[in-house]
């Protein structure tokens, strides 16, 4: 900046050669040589894309304490006292089961998310509490626990998150969210100030699919309305390896996996695992 402000334009780009030829020349650091690796990357690699798509919790969003220690201090407000443990391995049973008698959150079977919450909340409760159940108490709990999670104080947005939607959408590109969640997803994004960043939203209750379902992916490219888009033009960033990396190749799109811990996956190309969603722009090749 400072030479461009003094010389004239000529003499300003002889010195930017001059400073370039004599980095690669001398083997010391400099940073100029840097500036231009990276930027070349991300124009490379990103200006091919016409569609960047993100998953949502875990990815662009965390929870700020886990959703189990959650129900327990909600349910202890009611005067239900149960142990973590036995909470949890009841929880993860409804869910599972939840997903394969009524999956897409009651979407593709006549019932609304809201009933399929208190649903799974009850059978939670009820199968842990067993003959202290009480039906009216535990439906308190559970409309106490679906209006918290309507709400922006149970998620955290992730730095890199924030940074990383900033610099696409700068880069003029259209970002979509696809996520395995219900319809409440589609208020908690501008609840929690990410609307400037988000051009559209799809979830599970609106597709009738879920990741890694090819449907719910054509769901997004059509809502997209990117004429004539094509799969090798779409990135799709998430942090589950079934659902979001290879669901989004199984359809032809290119994708990238977010380890934020580091744990590694063997069946990913090196290149394509993120501890750090801004290492993206850093990508060779998709």
């Amino acid at each position: 900046p400072t030479p461009r402000s003094t010389w004239g334009k000529q003499n300003s780009d002889l010195v930017l050669v001059f400073v370039s030829l004599v980095c690669l020349t001398v083997s010391v650091w400099c940073p100029v040589p840097a500036t231009i690796t990276i930027s070349t990357i991300s124009i490379t690699t990103m200006q091919n894309l016409r569609l960047v798509t993100v998953d949502m919790v875990g990815t662009i969003l965390r929870f700020a304490k886990p959703p189990v220690q959650q129900y327990l201090e909600t349910a202890a407000k009611h005067g239900v006292k149960v142990e973590f443990r036995q909470l949890e391995r009841s929880f993860l049973n409804h869910w599972g089961a939840m997903n394969t008698d009524l999956p897409h959150f009651g979407a593709t079977s006549g019932m609304s998310s809201l009933v399929w919450w208190v649903s799974l909340v009850k059978g939670t409760f009820k199968d842990v509490l067993e003959d202290q159940f009480d039906e009216k108490t535990v439906a308190k709990i559970a409309s106490e626990l679906y209006s918290f999670y309507h709400s922006p104080r149970p998620y955290l947005v992730t730095y890199d998150g924030f940074e990383s939607l900033q610099k696409i959408k700068e880069m003029k590109i259209k970002i979509g969210v696809i996520s395995n969640f219900d319809n409440r997803l589609h208020d908690i994004i501008p609840a929690v100030g990410l609307t400037k960043f988000v051009d559209f939203v799809v979830t599970s209750e609106d597709a009738k699919h879920s990741k890694p379902e090819p449907g719910i992916f054509d769901f997004a490219a059509k809502k997209s309305k990117i004429s004539g888009l094509e799969p090798h033009e779409v990135l799709h960033i998430g942090d589950d390896m079934d659902k979001d990396y290879f669901g989004a190749r199984n359809v032809g799109w290119n994708s990238v996996l977010v380890d934020r811990w580091g744990g590694g996956y063997s069946l990913v190309e090196e290149e394509h695992v993120l501890q750090n969603i801004t290492d993206v722009f850093k990508i060779d090749k998709f």
